[in-house]
């Protein structure tokens, strides 16, 4: 066949207009394709400069933050572009790959790799998948070429641009044991070792890699997990019909010709020309050693290539079915092994090829309708050109009336990290921000005081609830935040956890708002309805008013309950005062505690808080001392069958009493 073009003008043209494609796709986009992770690990990346620590962030993957940073100062446009040159030169390293299998049409490998449909997208994003791919393929293709140590070298450091980088590492040490290499395989632990290294001198942990690793499991909760065969089923989305079709025929062939031992002419390339016609015309010709060699390549393509396909696809799988390691069983993430499916799906076409390549025209047609196919493929769905989604849209709104509002000089504390590129403010620097799931460990450590005054916290629906742990409630109800604004979409949408989509924006006050009286129970002692408890305590004598009191002494340890279910309460409930008063002499109550207790219907306690009996004023036995204790309590974390009990508990058995017992329940109506 007449070539109309050389190789020499196709790839480099092809690769020019790819990225050509790609870069004003990202120019001219109003959104970015993740507007989450891909956000964050931008954010990390433009900001590693101003705080060096974030080089070892390890959620933030130290070794794409390394490569990637340069580029992130220039803004968003700036990772896309690193990430564009990642797609430009794993297509590149692709097409070397194919070349050395001796395959006709290698450069078609590049547009599989390039506009498979679960990869197209990530270049216009801060995502660390198309590193990743780079930085696998490029280390197969150095193993292809016997460069062993580079290979191993740089294949050490994938696990720090994806953590599935574990999940590859064992299929190259297979390959160099049987190449014989022992001592190489040492080096499949460099990336690790220096990591550790350089991470002691900051964490003052050798181990740091275990103990700062971000995927616990612990969000499994409202992260969920899925069906087994999840990413097999969207077929579609992660590769199109097209390259699904060749994949499934390059694997079932390359592993079917592995089975039966026919050696393709792999690797011609490493022969002279004497034995490239001796292996064209009589393979029996070729020595003995030189086939082995052929071969042996030939069982690296299965562990390699098709190896780290599956053990990836294998990986993601059963992680999002038994909801491992905080999967989410996002598709994109199939992208990161983009350049192996890319190379298993060409093996495929051209083994196609091979059985039709005496019809010339059927063999140009098949190429041609391969090529539109493929290229179609991403741009059925809905990305293009990339707007911003309704959920990215009115976190935008948040941030822009933000930019114009009386507050842009106070801190913020926040989560969704769009917020903060459009804030355009250092994601970083604790003197202008904080994320929001340490907003209530930072009280809960060191007081409220904690929080600046007029400090402002974005609270979304998306991450509020989830990732912090921080219902909508807990913010409306908190007496040191008030709402001042609240976004929420014109079509309403839910999000993770199937919460409505909202933002609600809120300022830390200079003091506490005083919480309403939602409902007040008054206990005399006189009558005894059904929601008092151990009554045998009441004692008739000296009273402040009418004729009982509750006795608490060596005989009763407790003093007469307040016992209410949960259903009871009011829902908006956030705290309850339990007051009386209190008749003793020598300071008898001491050390007694005030009690409240929550039991399940079974009888297993929930909850158990006590606080020392605290009088409000001084007094005797004469006219009585009034003690109030204040208890936070949310009925909406306890099941409606629950009993609340209410009491005081005479530790010392001491002799005093109690009577005009008060129970308010506090929120804001």
């Amino acid at each position: 066949m007449k070539k109309i073009l050389s190789e020499k003008i196709i790839v480099p043209t092809l690769l020019l207009f790819i990225g050509i494609t790609y870069f004003l796709i990202s120019y001219f986009s109003e959104g970015t394709y993740d507007a989450g992770d891909g956000i964050r690990h931008y954010l990390v990346s433009r900001y590693s400069w101003a705080h060096p620590d974030l080089f070892l962030y390890s959620w933030g993957k130290p070794f794409f933050t390394l490569l990637s940073s340069p580029f992130s100062q220039f803004g968003l446009l700036g990772i896309n572009v690193f990430n564009i040159l990642c797609a430009l030169f794993s297509a590149y390293i692709c097409y070397k790959t194919v070349k050395l299998f001796d395959f006709k049409y290698p450069w078609l490998v590049i547009i599989f790799l390039c506009f498979t449909p679960c990869y197209f997208p990530t270049i216009n994003s801060g995502l660390t998948e198309p590193l990743f791919g780079l930085v696998l393929i490029a280390s197969i293709y150095l193993m292809f070429e016997e460069e062993d140590w580079w290979a191993t070298v740089l294949v050490s450091f994938l696990p720090f641009v994806r953590n599935e980088g574990y999940f590859i590492l064992p299929l190259f040490f297979i390959v160099l044991v049987n190449r014989r290499k022992y001592w190489t395989t040492l080096w499949l632990g460099f990336g690790t070792a220096a990591y550790s290294i350089i991470g002691f001198f900051y964490y003052k942990d050798f181990l740091w890699l275990i103990h700062q690793n971000p995927y616990d499991g612990k969000n499994k909760a409202f992260y969920g997990q899925g069906e087994l065969f999840h990413f097999v089923k969207n077929y579609n989305f992660l590769w199109g019909s097209a390259l699904t079709i060749l994949l499934c025929f390059g694997i079932v062939a390359l592993v079917f010709t592995g089975i039966i031992g026919k050696i393709y002419p792999y690797f011609k390339s490493k022969l002279s020309k004497e034995e490239q016609a001796l292996l064209d015309e009589d393979p029996d010709e070729i020595p003995e050693e030189e086939l082995e060699r052929i071969e042996e390549h030939f069982h690296e393509t299965h562990v390699l290539i098709i190896g780290s396909f599956l053990v990836y696809l294998i990986a993601h799988s059963v992680m999002w079915w038994q909801g491992w390691a905080n999967s989410l069983g996002l598709l994109r993430v199939m992208a990161g092994v983009a350049p192996c499916t890319a190379l298993i799906c060409f093996m495929g076409l051209e083994i196609i090829l091979s059985f039709i390549e005496k019809y010339k025209y059927v063999v140009y047609a098949l190429i041609v309708i391969s090529m539109v196919w493929v290229i179609r493929s991403p741009f059925k769905h809905e990305y293009y050109p990339y707007k911003l989604n309704p959920e990215e849209a009115l976190i935008k709104e948040a941030g822009d009336w933000f930019q114009t509002s009386a507050y842009t000089k106070q801190k913020v504390y926040y989560l969704y990290p769009y917020l903060a590129h459009v804030l355009n403010v250092d994601s970083f620097d604790p003197n202008k921000v904080g994320e929001l799931w340490g907003l209530y460990p930072s009280i809960k450590a060191w007081g409220i005081g904690a929080i600046p005054d007029s400090t402002i916290v974005f609270w979304d629906a998306h991450f509020g609830p989830n990732e912090c742990h921080i219902p909508l409630d807990s913010m409306l109800n908190d007496p040191n935040f008030q709402l001042i604004k609240t976004f929420k979409p014109a079509v309403p949408f839910t999000v993770l956890g199937g919460y409505p989509m909202e933002v609600n924006v809120f300022i830390k006050l200079h003091e506490p708002k005083k919480m309403d009286v939602l409902q007040k129970e008054l206990y005399d002692l006189e009558s005894l309805p059904p929601t008092l408890l151990n009554t045998t305590t009441l004692f008739e004598g000296n009273n402040f008013s009418g004729k009982h009191l509750s006795m608490l002494s060596p005989k009763n340890e407790y003093s007469v309950t307040v016992k209410k279910l949960v259903s009871e309460i009011p829902p908006n409930t956030k705290a309850i005062d339990f007051n009386f008063k209190l008749f003793e002499k020598e300071n008898n109550s001491k050390e007694a505690v005030v009690v409240i207790s929550v039991d399940n219907a079974e009888g297993k306690n929930l909850l158990w808080n006590g606080n020392p009996i605290v009088l409000l004023r001084l007094s005797d036995v004469a006219d009585g001392g009034k003690v109030s204790t204040h208890f936070t309590f949310n009925p909406n974390s306890f099941p409606k069958d629950a009993t609340v009990k209410l009491y005081v508990w005479n530790k010392k058995l001491k002799e005093f009493y109690i009577d005009d017992l008060e129970v308010e329940y506090l929120g804001f109506k």
